[in-house]
């Protein structure tokens, strides 16, 4: 059906609520004198209302052409009311509507009993009246909302193409989607306020009835489709918003309902043509990424069913996140069990939003006022170092400029936080102290021995020199993003986290906590592989070992857990995916004579021909790793027996199953390669204190202590520290693990030694895992026979 045609019905359909013919038509007896057709001249202007509504739906109407052909339906309406009678003298009834315009208007289009009493409700809940008839005097209010309706169709039509998304995504900015949404506010509001819509008993149930009687009435596949698929989602929405049961009552219920449903909106045009991707490359996209967050946290909070019930039950929560995941839409562009998320967000309320509950669930029945007011604060903390961030970019100074450590700590004692923070961001006292404790703990942060920076594609910058301690806004922006989720991580799975966190502590079992959370949503975002099991202790060893801060201990600080997830995004997600796709690029997709789309492996990702990525791996390796620069100095002078060694290691460290043995390499073995030569790079920035790209014996006895625990913990049998030191020396330097004779030796004629490089320590790193692959043996040993002795005492008390 052509547009023009639906328009024609639609305005077909407007007219029928407000008119029905003449009586002389519906007694029979027409006379020719009043004979109505759109060829008469007072009907004759209606032939052009749909291609002007047509032209205003498309954003390219203009403002007479919409004040003519508004004032051509005024026009109409009057003529109707003058010229038509029905049985009840001044009203006209539902079925005197519905023949007149079945006969006359309607030939393809059927408007049945029901839909004509559907219409009769909306006519009620614009006029008032009754649902049984419509009169005179109600077509003469509805003269005058048309009025209103011409001046606001008027001033909303240069927006018109921008609210139906027909503008290009990135050619709209800010400031016009934030006109747009203001001027529909205005024209609703001023709709809702010269209507009887605030005083009817009109129901989101008698709109669903509504629709499905147009859809009917149409007869159209496009508006069937878009109703059946979207109509869901408007409802699912308005229960998140209002209510299952929402009964709005009073003009200021419908009045703040309404401005909910309208910023929901302007936060949905937002998105779409400026947030979706979260550019935080220019400090104005950082204040928009910054609004937008606030206005969706102002909508949560300010919405009527937190108002009336003080809290949006999880289960209507469940079923936005369970419709909207199910959207053809979204399926297209991941594949996200609404379990994933539902898992995932309980854990934030439990955890993080009320860290008291210590993930307890009894009683927790939805979003509470209080967990949007710690939602709110942890905005506020990230609003606050971003501000601090933001007051870099001055006396001409770019996004790229470079800042050194020693100016960034300074500029932190300067910085009026604290004014701030009362003129800008609360004026909670009890808020004060936590903004206070926050902003104390992101100065220690900046007091880190190693500065976390950033380079041009998001990579954390390794520089092993005198000129690593520099930093810029565009990686103070970056590091505050890391800073905020590792907040985060810490809130949630820490402990002693009331005050400032940097006497907050996160012990291994807070890791494997936030494993069992999070895995759901990763397996289906292929982060996490199913087939390592839980991971979490794992993470917390390397944490400990490999971090800048890591000291080997029995739990992660602040500044270890911050730095552990700044580089498990920069290292294991962001530049191993890089070094994936450049490998597709370059043909290593096809494997063992396969095409790419017959071999993935169990995360849905192409194997690649292992001969083919480990070329282009040696040859590109500058490239992948340009943060990383001694690295990648270190790897181009490798002689071929080196890399070979060096190469084989790292795919030893990296090993995942049996499919490497076959020649074939998965993307979860780029991403641990990727991960341990960044935590490599970690222990040789931090130990190699005189920056000649080697350690020295000196260098490494400092860096054992952060290991020492680790190894004591698994050589029990060596009671002394001093050996254990000893035995980490000896594995960094022959790379296994040594007997007590070898130690023995090895401090003999140690003074000879050359001093440790980088293939070195991944020998050390392969002696570490050698030693957790035995005792992994010997535990899966030791679960074999304790089960074969269960198996036999079975049978023993059977027979």
């Amino acid at each position: 059906m052509s547009f023009k045609r639906k328009l024609s019905l639609f305005i077909t359909s407007v007219l029928m609520i407000s008119s029905v013919g003449c009586s002389d038509f519906i007694n029979g007896q027409q006379t020719k004198e009043e004979e109505l057709h759109f060829s008469n001249e007072k009907l004759a202007c209606l032939q052009g209302v749909p291609e002007t509504l047509k032209r205003l739906t498309n954003g390219d109407g203009e403002k007479e052409e919409i004040r003519t052909s508004v004032d051509c339906l005024r026009q109409a309406l009057m003529y109707f009311q003058k010229k038509t009678y029905g049985a009840q003298g001044n009203a006209y009834t539902v079925e005197e509507m519905r023949r007149f315009f079945s006969k006359y208007f309607l030939k393809e289009n059927v408007v049945t009993p029901e839909f004509a009493l559907e219409l009769m409700k909306i006519k009620k809940a614009v006029l008032g009246g009754s649902v049984n008839n419509l009169t005179k005097d109600e077509i003469t209010r509805l003269i005058d909302v048309l009025a209103i309706v011409r001046d606001e169709a008027v001033d909303l039509a240069p927006h018109i193409k921008l609210l139906l998304l027909g503008v290009p995504v990135d050619q709209a900015n800010w400031q016009q989607v934030s006109a747009a949404v203001e001027q529909l506010r205005v024209g609703l509001q001023r709709l809702l306020e010269k209507t009887e819509t605030s005083r009817s008993d009109y129901s989101f149930e008698d709109g669903k009835r509504a629709l499905k009687g147009f859809k009917e009435f149409i007869k159209d596949e496009d508006t069937d489709k878009n109703v059946t698929q979207w109509l869901p989602v408007v409802e699912v929405v308005k229960n998140v918003l209002m209510g299952q049961e929402a009964q709005l009552a009073t003009y200021t219920q419908w009045k703040g309902s309404l401005n909910s449903l309208i910023d929901l909106y302007g936060l949905v045009l937002k998105y779409h043509y400026i947030i979706h991707n979260f550019d935080m490359s220019t400090q104005p996209k950082v204040r928009e990424v910054s609004q937008f967050i606030g206005q969706a946290i102002d909508l949560i909070e300010g919405a009527p069913q937190i108002s009336t019930r003080g809290m949006i039950p999880l289960e209507d929560i469940d079923n936005l996140i369970t419709t909207i995941l199910n959207l053809p839409q979204i399926q297209k562009i991941a594949k996200i069990r609404p379990i994933s998320i539902q898992t995932l967000y309980r854990a934030a309320i439990l955890r993080l939003l009320e860290p008291g509950r210590n993930g307890d669930s009894r009683g927790i029945l939805g979003l509470e006022k209080k967990h949007i007011v710690a939602l709110r604060r942890e905005y506020n903390v990230w609003r606050l170092v971003q501000n601090f961030v933001d007051s870099q970019l001055i006396a001409g100074r770019s996004a790229d400029s470079l800042i050194s450590q020693d100016e960034l700590l300074k500029k932190y004692g300067d910085f009026n936080a604290t004014g701030y923070i009362k003129a800008g961001l609360s004026t909670d006292p009890y808020e004060h102290t936590a903004l206070e404790n926050a902003w104390k703990d992101y100065g220690d942060l900046l007091n880190s021995a190693v500065l976390i920076s950033y380079n041009a594609k998001g990579r954390i910058e390794e520089v092993n020199n005198a000129h690593a301690s520099t930093t810029t806004w565009k990686s103070l922006t970056t590091s505050n993003l890391m800073r905020t989720m590792s907040r985060g991580l810490l809130l949630a799975y820490g402990s002693n986290t009331s005050g400032e966190l940097t006497k907050a502590a996160m012990q291994t079992s807070g890791l494997v906590t936030w494993y069992e959370d999070f895995k759901e949503l990763m397996f289906d975002l292929k982060a996490f592989d199913p087939r390592t099991g839980n991971t979490g202790e794992r993470s917390f060893q390397e944490a400990n070992f490999f971090t800048f801060s890591g000291n080997g201990d029995s739990y992660m600080n602040q500044r270890e857990t911050f730095e552990f997830v700044s580089l498990l995004f920069s290292a294991g997600l962001s530049s191993s995916g890089a070094v994936y796709n450049d490998m597709l690029l370059a043909g290593c997709g096809k494997a063992n004579g396969k095409h790419l789309s017959e071999d993935v492996d169990p995360l849905g990702f192409y194997y690649l021909n292992e001969q083919c990525f480990q070329t282009n791996f040696r040859l590109n390796f500058s490239k992948y790793f340009d943060n990383l620069p001694e690295m990648a100095k270190f790897v181009a002078n490798l002689k071929p027996e080196e890399w070979k060694e060096f190469y084989t290691t790292l795919r030893y460290l990296a090993y995942v199953s049996n499919k490497e043995e076959q020649g074939l390499v998965e993307v979860a073995n780029i991403r641990t390669m990727v991960t341990v030569l960044h935590y490599m790079e970690s222990v040789m920035l931090i130990y190699d204190q005189d920056r000649n790209q080697t350690l020295s014996l000196d260098e490494v006895y400092k860096a054992s202590p952060r290991f020492l625990p680790y190894i004591k913990d698994k050589k029990k049998d060596v009671p002394f520290d001093t050996l254990l030191n000893q035995g980490f020396a000896y594995m960094v330097f022959y790379g296994k693990e040594g007997s007590a004779a070898e130690i023995a030796w090895f401090q003999a004629q140690k003074i000879w030694l050359d001093e440790a490089n980088r293939l070195n320590l991944m020998r050390a790193m392969k002696a570490i895992k050698d030693m957790q692959v035995r005792e992994a043996a010997k535990k899966l040993q030791k679960n074999a026979s304790e089960s074969a002795v269960m198996q036999n005492k079975d049978k023993n008390r059977k027979k």
